[in-house]
């Protein structure tokens, strides 16, 4: 019997390569371990989250797929449940200042960690910033329509590179593409920064700032697009 999953985890799955050692941060059911252990090979899967009960939800459902050989379930906060040859940190549905808490103030768990996959509820500027600090860049990303949201995910690997104010703001693996999601995307935050702007009192000078900037680039990005956005509730930004 194969797992069902929605759009965001099935394309987290993707980033995931036959033979990574991984933990999968706040596993909520273990929908995603799950689906892994039933369509990779050769995986190290440790499955975690800081509360009992989606931990025992997650344990039902592991065992009802006869997975238990395969996947491990851990409690414990962050990545404290981390072991010597996870080589591979996943984080989705979840704000991104917490995930890069997560991470952040626990630095010496990241020694053998050669890859980061995170996909933030928002705040995706800070979490760009605050990773490619810590020693990675940005491998790849790409965004995923799921239930009216448009989430990003990206992989961070081991390495430098300097990034622009614009490529943290909205991704330079996605800027490049291009790729008609991303234009709704921005075509979104386009709107919610007008918005912000319009009832943003005068005197959050520094604030007003940084969104007439950002307002500009979004401007410049979407020039050469007429496309009509389609009728999404929601972004994360």
């Amino acid at each position: 019997m194969k797992v069902k999953i929605n759009q965001r985890l099935l394309a987290l799955a993707t980033f995931i390569d036959d033979g990574d050692h991984l933990i999968d941060v706040g596993c909520d059911h273990a929908l995603l371990d799950i689906y892994l252990a039933q369509n990779r090979k050769d995986l190290r899967i440790i499955a975690s989250d800081a509360k009992e009960g989606p931990l025992k939800q997650a344990t039902e459902n592991v065992k009802k797929y006869q997975l238990q050989a395969k996947i491990t379930l851990k409690l414990g906060n962050g990545i404290e449940p981390i072991e010597e040859d996870i080589d591979t940190i996943v984080i989705s549905g979840m704000g991104g200042a917490l995930m890069v808490g997560i991470l952040k103030y626990q630095t010496p768990r990241l020694k053998r960690v050669k890859k980061i996959i995170l996909s933030p509820n928002n705040d995706v500027e800070f979490v760009r910033k605050e990773i490619v600090k810590l020693g990675y860049k940005i491998e790849r990303e790409t965004l995923v329509l799921d239930h009216n949201f448009i989430y990003p995910i990206i992989e961070f690997t081991k390495g430098k590179k300097r990034y622009s104010k614009k490529e943290y703001l909205f991704g330079p693996l996605l800027l490049q593409e291009k790729a008609p999601l991303f234009i709704t995307y921005l075509t979104k935050q386009k709107e919610v920064t007008e918005q912000l702007l319009a009832i943003l009192p005068k005197k959050y000078i520094k604030r007003r700032f940084q969104l007439k900037q950002k307002l500009k680039m979004l401007n410049t990005i979407l020039s050469p697009y007429k496309k009509k956005v389609g009728p999404l509730s929601s972004i994360v930004g």
